[in-house]
């Protein structure tokens, strides 16, 4: 089964926009289920997850550095914004730690594991 680069886009895009919606909510508007997971792994799977979509539909001649870069750019803005936006919410650079290593993550699951199983 081969998934069109395109596709991987637009679902890295729309993975993008709920962490971003996510983010800069307020904590008491997100959802109970939220709550129970420790944020260090709420932002390693969440990273991981949009470097891993945009990784698998990159084509640069540069491999995964412009993903890298897209994603970490998405998760220091909203760690600026983040006081500026909602109650309750605050920089962190674990957030940012937490952020890299997931995006970090996500580029070599997307090129180990992704390229073989979901393109032909």
């Amino acid at each position: 089964m081969r998934i069109e680069r395109r596709l991987w886009l637009i679902l890295g895009s729309l993975w993008s926009f709920i962490i971003i919606f996510l983010s800069l909510i307020s904590p008491s508007s997100l959802p109970e289920i939220l709550y129970s997971i420790k944020d260090f792994v709420l932002h390693f799977v969440a990273y991981l997850i949009a470097s891993f979509l945009f990784s698998m539909g990159s084509k640069s001649i540069y491999g995964p550095w412009k993903p890298a870069l897209l994603c970490l750019f998405i998760g220091c803005g909203i760690e600026f914004i983040q006081p500026l936006m909602s109650n309750g919410r605050s920089f962190s650079y674990h957030d940012i730690i937490a952020n890299t290593l997931g995006l970090i993550f996500g580029i070599i699951l997307a090129r180990l594991l992704g390229k073989r199983i979901f393109t032909t």
